[in-house]
């Protein structure tokens, strides 16, 4: 493990353990809200294969029929969610040909609220971004940067210099339809590049410059982030040793209490299977039900014996290795994501167990 992911490790666990006595010592926990939204995973396939990402030992998978999807927005708004969030694991959206079908019905559907998604944004046409203006609850648009240039991108995707290109010509297109005020959601540039380098350090390449003049435009955000983690135990130094990219291990960080990834947007797989997580659920231990056998309200249940399993393990410290792998980590007696990243309202664990009992 290379000195400076070490001790970004060391500084996490630290101020994990710092954090959880407070919350435990106070009696306070803090939980996103349950029900509040949902992810729905429309894609399994994935047009790259970065070094850094699971997607690569996984392997190609399948698209959510319509038929799934639809079903899965209905048993999504009678459990109480009216925010989705679309392919927010390993997927590429726009690698689904019915991606557009799918978005029209999330439009059309009185009971949703808002939506969005994340993506790589090579896939697309100029006239398919385009056509993301019409989608008036699109809210939220995602966007992978992999690489701050030519080399650093063919590195760390193993794709060629053509989707690279691809994504040049869909950014300046973007930028297009920004600066003629068509597109109202809010849009967040996250990159990942090469080890060792950060917001402070990256060159201005043609790519970032880009970048830096979308950000200027309006309701847009860049950030270059540095922690990479090893997907659970997936991913090895290995695997990443070419890009000089370290892995923050879960193992090495500190850990009591549950993970309040658990009770804020679970996850409907392509397939129909619930996870109770939608991050770094790669091994599918996560899984706690099937919405063609039970409705998704009895699966994300206090009711549901598997999940409350989950639950009750972690409180007591007990994590399966995927998890205790896993430095997405937060736990329920942690207060700093609420007040970092207030995207839900919050709430005890004790309020939280009552919001998933009811019927």
């Amino acid at each position: 493990m290379k000195a400076r992911t070490f001790l970004r490790m060391i500084r996490r666990s630290v101020g994990n353990f710092a954090a959880i006595s407070r919350g435990r010592f106070l009696k306070r926990t803090y939980v996103p809200e349950p029900r509040s939204a949902i992810s729905i995973e429309t894609s399994q396939r994935c047009n790259l294969a970065c070094r850094f990402c699971a997607y690569p030992k996984r392997g190609p998978g399948k698209f959510m029929t319509l038929a799934t999807f639809q079903e899965a927005v209905q048993q999504a708004l009678h459990y109480g969610s009216h925010e989705f969030w679309l392919t927010p694991m390993l997927g590429e959206i726009f690698a689904d040909q019915k991606w557009s079908e799918k978005f029209r019905y999330l439009e059309n559907e009185l009971g949703v609220q808002k939506f969005g998604f994340f993506t790589n944004f090579i896939l697309p046409s100029p006239g398919q971004i385009l056509h993301l203006c019409d989608y008036k609850k699109l809210s939220s648009l995602h966007i992978s940067i992999y690489g701050h240039d030519l080399n650093s991108f063919v590195a760390i995707t193993r794709r060629p210099k053509a989707q690279y290109d691809r994504l040049i010509n869909n950014l300046e297109a973007l930028g297009d339809i920004i600066s003629s005020n068509k597109f109202s959601c809010d849009i967040h540039f996250s990159m990942r590049t090469l080890g060792g380098i950060s917001a402070a350090t990256i060159p201005n390449t043609p790519l970032v410059v880009l970048l830096k003049k979308l950000k200027d435009m309006g309701n847009v955000t860049f950030i270059v982030s540095t922690d990479f983690d090893n997907w659970g135990g997936t991913v090895t130094e290995e695997d990443t040793k070419e890009i000089a990219t370290g892995l923050i291990d879960g193992r090495g960080i500190y850990m009591f209490g549950a993970c309040h990834l658990l009770f804020s947007t679970p996850q409907i797989s392509a397939n129909g299977d619930v996870r109770a997580c939608a991050c770094r659920d790669v091994d599918g231990s996560l899984t706690i039900g099937n919405i063609y056998s039970e409705p998704l309200r009895e699966i994300h249940s206090w009711s549901n014996p598997v999940f409350r399993r989950i639950v009750d393990e972690q409180q007591s410290g007990q994590y399966g290795k995927n998890c205790r792998s896993c430095s997405m980590y937060r736990s329920v007696y942690d207060h700093r994501p609420a007040h970092n990243t207030p995207r839900w309202p919050i709430v005890s664990l004790v309020e939280a167990k009552k919001v998933l009992q009811q019927k």
